[in-house]
């Protein structure tokens, strides 16, 4: 995947990350991020957006609010 464009659940699905986006993606904070994002998924958790953030990327979901 390619860090310099925003990553969408198409490009997750064309890269083999994710197999299907059948009822949305959820980005879990797991690991660390070290590169600049910009990920626009349907879910994330609080700790996720965080660390995005803290890496000096963007994480924006199509829900309401992201959960914990």
């Amino acid at each position: 995947i390619d860090a310099s464009v925003a990553i969408t659940e198409d490009a997750l699905v064309a890269s083999g990350l994710v197999r299907r986006k059948l009822d949305g993606i959820r980005v879990l904070a797991k690991g660390d991020v070290t590169a600049k994002l910009t990920i626009a998924v349907t879910g994330a958790s609080r700790a996720a957006v965080e660390a995005v953030e803290k890496a000096g990327g963007s994480l924006t979901t199509t829900t309401a609010a992201a959960a914990e």
